[in-house]
């Protein structure tokens, strides 16, 4: 996995796992694990947009291991109305103008909870989101 600080160009940041990342690690993903246990070393402040939930979460017993997951975060970042608008900004001014209204969710969510890097499985989509002051690291 290398070094995560020079993978994310910086140290002690806030960072936000989309649902790609949520679900590769309630699948014991290693790679991302040892991303994870890497930026905490580093002192970075892991957090999960609320878009996320509703795309990981289906209210079963198979929820088990994605609570644990999320559990062990060091929050969730609630989704504002201001954050929806402008998720919907991001969807007009995105082109091919395909992106999915729960991308652009966990986008604006993630900026407005702080993050200066995303984690995903889905860089096509989140890049195309995501402003250049949002690093978009791939898993």
């Amino acid at each position: 996995m290398g070094n995560a600080g020079a993978a994310l160009g910086k140290k002690a940041q806030k960072v936000a796992l989309d649902s790609g990342a949520i679900i590769a690690l309630s699948r014991r993903d290693e790679n991302v694990f040892a991303l994870l246990r890497e930026l905490r070393r580093e002192g970075a402040m892991i957090f999960v947009p609320a878009p996320v939930l509703a795309e990981v979460l289906r209210g079963s017993a198979r929820d088990a291991r994605v609570h644990h997951i999320l559990n062990s975060l060091d929050e969730e970042v609630d989704t504002s109305a201001p954050a929806a608008r402008e998720a919907g900004r991001l969807i007009g001014t995105t082109l091919p103008r395909a992106a999915s209204a729960v991308d652009a969710l966990i986008v604006a969510t993630a900026l407005e909870g702080g993050a200066a890097t995303i984690v995903t499985s889905d860089t096509s989509d989140m890049s195309r989101l995501a402003p250049a002051s949002l690093a978009v690291v791939g898993i």
